[in-house]
């Protein structure tokens, strides 16, 4: 596997390579999460660069999610994917200049395709949602308990993001799809402060939405999940006014 030897591809900075031969050796070694990279120098001697090119490399593995440095100790593959898309996304927020309707239809697209795909794994026959405890595995809390839960949190007044994070999550887990699990996650968590907004401003209006996409769940009903998402999406998004408004009367 070494670079040395290999033709270089002049369209590529060397650091860029070296990424790229450092993913292929996680994968040849089937290193998993929390498994330890090899040092810089053994990665540099392997793959006849220098240690300042395998340093950059590993940075930029660290700010894509793939790997977590731990300081004056060692390397390992990262236990927190999610954090890799996060990171993705927030300098696209940054940089580009898109509107409301923008964010409404990338959340709309984004949840009604794992929720869509959640329904199919379960007319497949995979156990994907725990429904009333029905499945037997005693040791998960069903999702009417964590609506029942949700419903006590509403009249208690203390109803909070996590609870609406944890519920979208429940969804992705039944997916069975690693991919859409990390990338639903990681959105979830970018847009939490938004997602209290609108919990904070019209609780009852997550619960409805919630349990109208249970139903849809439960249903089999992937057209009437859909028009839900697009709802809810549609309250989302107009929490990016409140959130833009309260941070500039703030400056």
């Amino acid at each position: 596997m070494e670079i040395g030897k290999k033709q270089r591809d002049p369209k590529k900075s060397l650091s860029r390579q070296v990424v790229d031969s450092i993913e292929e050796m996680i994968m040849e070694r089937k290193l998993g999460p929390g498994d330890v990279l090899p040092t810089e120098i053994q990665i540099s001697e392997e793959l006849q660069v220098s240690k300042s090119s395998v340093r950059e490399a590993i940075k930029m593995l660290e700010a894509l999610g793939v790997v977590e440095i731990r300081r004056g100790l060692c390397t390992v593959i990262s236990k927190n994917p999610e954090q890799g898309y996060m990171n993705v996304m927030l300098s696209h927020f940054y940089l580009n200049s898109g509107n409301e309707e923008d964010l409404q239809n990338f959340r709309y697209i984004i949840e009604s395709a794992y929720t869509t795909y959640a329904i199919h794994q379960i007319d497949a026959g995979i156990k994907a949602v725990v429904i009333c405890g029905t499945t037997g595995e005693s040791a998960t809390m069903s999702d009417c308990e964590k609506l029942e839960l949700f419903r006590e949190k509403l009249r208690n007044g203390t109803l909070e993001a996590e609870d609406d994070i944890l519920f979208h999550g429940q969804i992705l887990q039944a997916t069975h799809n690693s991919f859409m699990i990390s990338l639903g996650n990681a959105l979830n968590e970018l847009f939490r402060r938004s997602i209290a907004i609108a919990i904070r401003d019209n609780p009852e209006v997550a619960l409805h939405d919630h349990e109208s996409i249970y139903q849809a769940i439960v249903n089999r009903d992937p057209v009437a999940a859909e028009k839900v998402i697009a709802a809810s999406a549609r309250q989302w998004a107009a929490s990016f006014k409140i959130q833009d408004a309260v941070a500039e009367s703030t400056l």
